[in-house]
C-alpha cells in the first residue's frame, strides 16, 4: 500500500475511533432516561447489540472477510474481550452507585495510562515524550470536565477504587482487541465480546437484585437503542479503527467520550456546562490532536504544502 493510502487509512481510522467514542458517550443518556437498573442496563447494552453485529458478521463473511482460521490464542483473547468489557461495566456502574459519578468517570478516563504502561510491559511498545505530554494534556482536560463535581474522601474509597478497576478493565479490553485486529474482523471481535459479556452481566444484575425486564415500552425502546448505538455502532467503530492505529493513541482519542457525554447532557438532559468544563473540552481536543501529531509525524509532514 502506498504511503498516501496508509495516511488516508489512518485518518479514516482516527475518525472512526472518535465517532465511536461519541456514540458510546450516549450511554449515560439512555440509562438516565430509563427506569432500568444500572447493571441491568449494561446487560441490555450488550444483548441488543448481538443481532445487529451478527448481521454485520454475516455480511462481512459473504464479502470474503475474516477468512483466517481461528486459533486457540484468538479464542482466549476473544473471551478476554468479553470478560474485560463486562467487568468494566459492572465496576463502573457499581462505582457510580457508591461514589460521585464524576469520581467514577475521572478514574475511568485514566485508562490511557494503563494502556501505555501495559503495552510497554507486555509487548515492548514505547511512546515518545511528545506523545506522553500530549496525552497528559488530554487527561488534564478530562479532569477539568469533572473536577467541580468530584469529591474525595474515606466515604467514597470503595467507589473510587471500583472506578480505577473499571479503567483497568477497559484498558485490558483495548489491548486484547488491538492484538486481535491483526487477523480478526471488528465484527467478530464485537460479536464475541457481547456473546461472552452479556451472560456475565445478566448474572451480575440478578445477583445485585435488579429487574432485567424493562417496565414500560419506552424503557424497552431506550434499552434497544442503547445496544444498537452505544455498543454495536460505538464499539464497532472503535474496534475497526484499532486495526490501523496504535493502541496508545486510540486510548487517548477515546477521551473525546467525556466531551461528547457533557454535550449530550447539556442538549438532552438540560445539564449546565460551566466555563471550566468548556475549557476542559478544548484542552482534551488539543491533547488528542497533539497525540495524533506525535504518533504520526510523517502524516503531519505530508499534510504541509510544499514550499
Amino acid at each position: 500500500m502506498s504511503p498516501l493510502r496508509v495516511e488516508r487509512r489512518r485518518a479514516v481510522a482516527t475518525a472512526a475511533v472518535v465517532l465511536g467514542a461519541v456514540a458510546t458517550a450516549s450511554n449515560p443518556v439512555f440509562v438516565r432516561l430509563s427506569d432500568v437498573g444500572l447493571i441491568a442496563s449494561a446487560f441490555h447494552r450488550m444483548f441488543w447489540a448481538i443481532p445487529v453485529i451478527f448481521i454485520w458478521v454475516m455480511l462481512s463473511r459473504r464479502g470474503g472477510g475474516d477468512s483466517v482460521r481461528m486459533t486457540s490464542r484468538d479464542r482466549v483473547l476473544l473471551a478476554l474481550c468479553g470478560a474485560f468489557f463486562a467487568a468494566d461495566l459492572v465496576a463502573l456502574h457499581t462505582s457510580i452507585s457508591l461514589t460521585y459519578a464524576a469520581n467514577s468517570i475521572l478514574f475511568l478516563n485514566a485508562q490511557p495510562i494503563y494502556v501505555v504502561i501495559a503495552a510497554w510491559l507486555l509487548f515492548g511498545t514505547s511512546v515518545t515524550q511528545r506523545f506522553v505530554l500530549a496525552a497528559g494534556v488530554a487527561m488534564i482536560g478530562a479532569l477539568m470536565l469533572v473536577w467541580q463535581s468530584a469529591s474525595f474522601g474515606g466515604d467514597y474509597l470503595l467507589g473510587d477504587g471500583l472506578g480505577v478497576v473499571a479503567g483497568l478493565c477497559y484498558a485490558g479490553y483495548i489491548l486484547a482487541a488491538a492484538r486481535l485486529r491483526d487477523g480478526r474482523s471488528s465484527a467478530v471481535i464485537n460479536l464475541w465480546t457481547c456473546v461472552v459479556g452479556a451472560p456475565l452481566l445478566l448474572v451480575a444484575a440478578l445477583a445485585a437484585g435488579q429487574d432485567v425486564v424493562p417496565p414500560t415500552g419506552r424503557d424497552w425502546s431506550l434499552m434497544i437503542a442503547l445496544g444498537v448505538v452505544s455498543q454495536a455502532l460505538g464499539q464497532g467503530l472503535i474496534v475497526w479503527g484499532l486495526a490501523y492505529l496504535p493502541s496508545s493513541f486510540s486510548s487517548v482519542a477515546l477521551l473525546v467520550a467525556p466531551v461528547a457525554a457533557a454535550v449530550f447532557a447539556r442538549l438532552l438532559l438540560d445539564e449546565v456546562l460551566t466555563v471550566i468544563q468548556v475549557a476542559g473540552m478544548l484542552v482534551v481536543l488539543a491533547g488528542i490532536y497533539g497525540a495524533w501529531r506525535a504518533s504520526f509525524p510523517a502524516a503531519v509532514r505530508a499534510a504541509k504544502p510544499a514550499p
